[in-house]
């Protein structure tokens, strides 16, 4: 196969285009290295025929592009201070990268112009409520309709068990859903060391919520409010992308969010039963 040839634009040629916006040209140019971190993943993690010689080898070349693409991000931000669609891009590109901390100073160099737009402000929100959803804060309340119309309440459900596990989903996410199967089959082994579970659709369209429970065949309680990420609750737990699961105490505290890998969560169960028996 031809040698892939790696095309980064890392200078933005914004003085020569009047008929579209400083955003509009970085989209445009983003999406060029995005083409191109494509191609190269095809290469390293898609079935093929390649070499595994061949596919380190352009494994090195994705490496490298994923940091010029976030250098090519963060220089985007640092000239664009005066246009909130910038903020999109921290959200997208670069805040991943960042501690709270250094996510809440990016914001701030905004200008005071841009620091008035709803979306400035949405996203010093998440800055405060994801410090008061780290490991060891308490909990915030919240109340949602199951499948049957009854409201269900979060400090109700606590008061309840020893621990609880929520599982923020929704019909439309893939990965969610991926998820779901593994969840379903350690549930009664979990429930009867007093551990429940609790899910939150963030669906919108209530049919497809509804059916997305039934395909999955969901055992635990699962509620929605129907008002996807315009939902109180999204923006009570930070939540900036789903599946987000979090682990919390009888008490309300948050012991940790996350599991990721496989026995993650069974692991952080055991180990908190074990420390508080």
């Amino acid at each position: 196969m031809k040698q892939i040839l790696i095309t980064i634009i890392l200078v933005f040629g914004f003085a020569n285009s009047f008929a579209q916006s400083r955003f509009e040209v970085f989209r445009k140019d983003m999406k060029k290295i995005e083409t191109q971190e494509r191609e190269y993943m095809d290469v390293v993690f898609k079935k093929n025929d390649y070499s595994q010689h061949y596919k380190d080898s352009v494994y090195q070349h994705l490496a490298k592009l994923r940091e010029d693409k976030l250098a090519f991000a963060r220089k985007a931000i640092n000239e664009n201070r005066n246009d909130k669609a910038f903020i999109w891009v921290l959200n997208v590109y670069v805040q991943n990268f960042l501690t709270l901390d250094e996510l809440e100073a990016e914001l701030k160099k905004f200008t005071p112009e841009v620091q008035q737009s709803e979306e400035w402000q949405k996203k010093m929100d998440f800055v405060k409520y994801s410090r008061l959803n780290q490991p060891g804060q308490k909990c915030a309340d919240f109340t949602m309709l199951d499948h049957n119309g009854k409201l269900v309440r979060l400090y109700d459900v606590l008061k309840e068990n020893k621990l609880v596990f929520i599982d923020f989903w929704a019909s439309w996410c893939g990965a969610c859903r991926a998820t779901m199967p593994h969840l379903v089959d350690i549930y009664p082994a979990c429930k009867a060391k007093g551990v429940e579970f609790l899910s939150v659709s963030l669906d919108e369209d209530k049919a497809a919520w509804e059916k997305a429970y039934k395909e999955e065949n969901i055992p635990w309680t699962d509620g929605s409010n129907l008002l996807g990420w315009k939902d109180p609750i999204a923006q009570k737990y930070a939540i900036n992308g789903i599946p987000h699961k979090i682990l919390i105490a009888g008490d309300g505290t948050i012991i940790d969010t996350g599991f990721y890998q496989p026995g993650a969560l069974e692991k952080a169960i055991d180990e908190y039963l074990a420390k508080t028996k």
